[in-house]
């Protein structure tokens, strides 16, 4: 397979959150290298990306994407198995639906991987499952099959048992829902290369989370974390991971009523680790590079946040070892940007996934 050079671009610098103008060559789905302008380029099909910036493709660590269809009632709604006790049996990707329109948006903005997670309705979530955002099949998209095991707390959850009539109908019966699950997955598939993701956007869920994670000795990814500003001090010792956002989404609930982009700021400050996520639809996987510039204006460092969205993202996704990075031997999945990514009018130019050109903006 011929190799394919993109000349001259402003390459992304993970380690100093700059721009370098280096040549990146592509074979066979991988990076073959980076070069500095220096260096001789073999005779490739070369792309002239002088003035344009690259970065690796950007990472939404919690998405709904494929499971809830866009522009599609009750009959494209997967997120999740009502009245299922035990949701850690299924697999959310076997409710993927790859032709959702949502993919076909989340290339034209730079977004190349998503990690999809339960409806928020589910307690106890389905195992969560890694994928690139193009292919026909889920099997083509899939990287990592089964990640971890999600679980919601909050208000969805009780509003949608209250309207089967079911329990559990109050924070009590969702965090004895939670350790019995838990309890259940220790015994059959076990939690030491599992990642546990619990949805929780109050400051009391939030802290009940973390009761819940010191029971049972477990490392968390909280997703959201909409008022942890409020309850600021948890030890960052304690294995901490946030998948933060969406901020960019209406004030809907009462338990959104504190949202404000300076979660990221609030994150950053108090050094606990941070991703991004949209919670497609949510908020729209298109709104993923926002989110970038809300940090921004919160404060957040550049670095920190490309960071966050890509090599972060994927390390937290246990995939940094396949992507996040424009690092040779890793897939080619990156993005051509017309202007610094973090620059609102900024626009993906060109989207790469495994070295296959999937988006180009005519």
């Amino acid at each position: 397979m011929a190799v394919t050079a993109i000349k001259n671009a402003n390459v992304y610098q993970e380690a100093t959150g700059e721009f370098a103008v280096q040549t990146i060559l592509i074979e066979e789905g991988r990076i073959l290298n980076v070069l500095s302008t220096h260096d001789d380029v073999p005779e490739t099909d070369w792309i002239d990306a002088a003035g344009l910036y690259v970065t690796p493709g950007f990472i939404d660590t919690c998405s709904q994407i494929g499971l809830k269809e866009t522009g599609i009632r009750w009959e494209g709604n997967d997120g999740y198995e009502p009245g299922e006790e035990d949701g850690f049996t299924f697999q959310v990707a076997d409710g993927i639906y790859p032709f959702d329109q949502a993919f076909n948006d989340a290339i034209a903005f730079g977004v190349t991987t998503v990690h999809i997670v339960s409806g928020p309705e589910a307690v106890v979530g389905a195992q969560t499952a890694v994928i690139h955002t193009s292919g026909k099949t889920v099997d083509e998209m899939i990287i990592v099959p089964k990640l971890g095991f999600s679980f919601s707390m909050g208000d969805v959850p009780k509003n949608a048992y209250w309207e089967q009539t079911k329990t559990p109908l109050t924070r009590m019966g969702i965090a004895l829902r939670i350790r019995e699950a838990l309890k259940k997955i220790q015994s059959t598939e076990g939690l030491e290369d599992n990642p546990v993701f619990i949805r929780a956007h109050r400051a009391d869920d939030i802290a009940t989370a973390f009761r819940i994670a010191r029971e049972f000795k477990l490392p968390i990814v909280l997703v959201h974390g909409t008022e942890y500003p409020f309850v600021g001090g948890l030890p960052a010792d304690q294995g901490l991971t946030v998948a933060a956002g969406p901020c960019f989404q209406p004030i809907e609930r009462g338990e959104l009523r504190h949202l404000d982009p300076e979660l990221y700021g609030a994150l950053f400050h108090a050094e606990i680790p941070f991703t991004f996520a949209t919670d497609h639809p949510v908020a729209s996987v298109t709104h993923l590079q926002k989110e970038g510039a809300l940090a921004l204006k919160a404060g957040v460092p550049e670095r920190v946040i490309l960071n966050g969205l890509t090599k972060d993202a994927a390390k937290l996704l246990k995939i940094d070892h396949l992507t996040g990075r424009l690092e040779p031997g890793l897939f080619a999945d990156l993005v051509v940007w017309n202007k610094h990514p973090l620059d609102l009018t900024a626009r993906a130019v060109r989207t790469f996934i495994k070295g296959k050109e999937v988006y180009r903006w005519e």
